[in-house]
């Protein structure tokens, strides 16, 4: 899980080259190349997983309480009173992006020579992204709870019978399931790239390459999916209640169950991040001069920026939520002719089986974003392209 980014400045140091001309006829040797960008500053890191998580819980839990009593006139008393709680929830999260810090910058330094340069970048700068989450494997959560309490009284004949039984469960078998989620841009921060000034009074410049644009603030990261999520919960919960009386004798059975099973399962897989507000991404300003019209420059490149867009959710694979409750109760209460038989039973029972899967969904972009082109000029010769 990529971590989340505080507050920063980056920013590169300004760059000069001078040369002085050494007649005006034939340039000097240039250089190969001047780079005061792709600095970062504030940006959330990005979220790496690859391999399977699995919570399997299994609980069984079989009470069994038997009374009996022979001879004639006697009692047989049988009570059973059961709170349970049962918690296996789970929380799982892989694969996801940091979220791009606040109010920070990064900045290109700005450039100045009087030489031949193969390529002068500042750009490439960024501020208060989000992280990429990346997920590639499974995630597994089966929890099964098996519950069967029993509770039987006999008594012969003439006598009395009571089972008494009371049940309090609670059963949590929820699941949050988070995978290949990208990290949330910040608010508030400017990336931009540095200028740039190409200077030749005398004797003529080239330069085959200016690039002060493709900077990028308050991004959302993209959030990348590739495997499955299941959530498998089973609960089996039968409780038996028995009283069994003899000739001319009085059997009560008397059941009271209250039952909460919570099987809820939320599962996020593949979504960008939400772009930030207030960002800025602006490309450096780019001015080349040349006193004889025959240098020239291949790209002058000052775009490419971008601040505040929501990242992508890229999702393949299949989201799982299997719940099964078995609920069956069995109270029963048996006795012979000229006698009496009673049977309760209170069942208040909540089962939520609700299932919420979000995959494969875009980060909303952000507000009050600026992403700006720098200016370009150029008094060259050959100019082949401006972007």
């Amino acid at each position: 899980m990529g971590g989340h980014a505080g507050n920063h400045a980056a920013a590169g140091l300004d760059a000069s080259s001078t040369k002085p001309p050494a007649g005006a006829s034939s340039p000097e040797k240039g250089i190969a190349s001047v780079e005061s960008g792709a600095n970062t500053a504030g940006n959330g890191g990005d979220g790496h997983f690859y391999g399977g998580i699995i919570h399997a819980s299994l609980l069984i839990y079989e009470p069994i309480n038997i009374s009996i009593s022979v001879g004639y006139g006697s009692v047989a008393l049988a009570n059973q009173s059961n709170n349970l709680n049962v918690d296996q929830s789970a929380l799982q999260m892989v694969g996801v992006g940091g979220h791009g810090g606040n109010d920070n910058i990064a900045a290109g330094g700005s450039t100045g020579t009087f030489l031949d340069s193969g390529v002068i970048a500042s750009g490439d700068n960024s501020a208060g992204n989000g992280g990429s989450g990346y997920f590639s494997g499974a995630i597994v959560d089966a929890p099964v709870v098996i519950y069967h309490p029993i509770n039987i009284a006999l008594a012969s004949s003439g006598g009395t019978a009571h089972a008494s039984q009371s049940n309090t469960v609670d059963i949590d078998q929820s699941a949050t399931q988070v995978a290949g989620v990208g990290g949330s841009g910040g608010h508030g921060n400017v990336a931009a790239g540095g200028s740039v000034i190409t200077l030749d009074p005398n004797w003529g410049s080239s330069v085959f390459d200016v690039q002060t644009g493709g900077s990028q603030a308050g991004n959302g990261g993209d959030g990348m999916f590739y495997g499955e999520l299941i959530h498998t919960s089973f609960v089996v919960y039968n409780p038996i209640n028995i009283a069994v009386a003899g000739y001319g004798s009085s059997a009560y059975a008397v059941q009271i169950n209250d039952v909460s099973v919570d099987q809820s399962a939320v599962q996020i897989a593949g979504i960008g991040g939400h772009g930030g507000n207030d960002n800025a991404a602006a490309g450096g300003h780019a001015n080349l001069l040349s006193h004889h019209l025959w240098g020239g420059s291949d790209t002058i490149a000052t775009g490419s920026n971008s601040a505040g867009n929501g990242g992508n959710g890229y999702f393949a694979g299949s989201l799982v939520d299997v719940s099964v409750a078995i609920y069956a109760p069995i109270n029963i209460a048996i006795a012979g002719p000229h006698s009496t038989a009673v049977a309760d039973q209170v069942n208040n029972v909540h089962i939520d089986q609700s299932t919420t899967q979000i995959a494969g969904v875009g980060g909303d972009g952000g507000y009050g974003n600026l992403a700006l082109g720098g200016d370009a000029a150029h008094l060259l010769s050959d100019l082949h392209l401006v972007a």
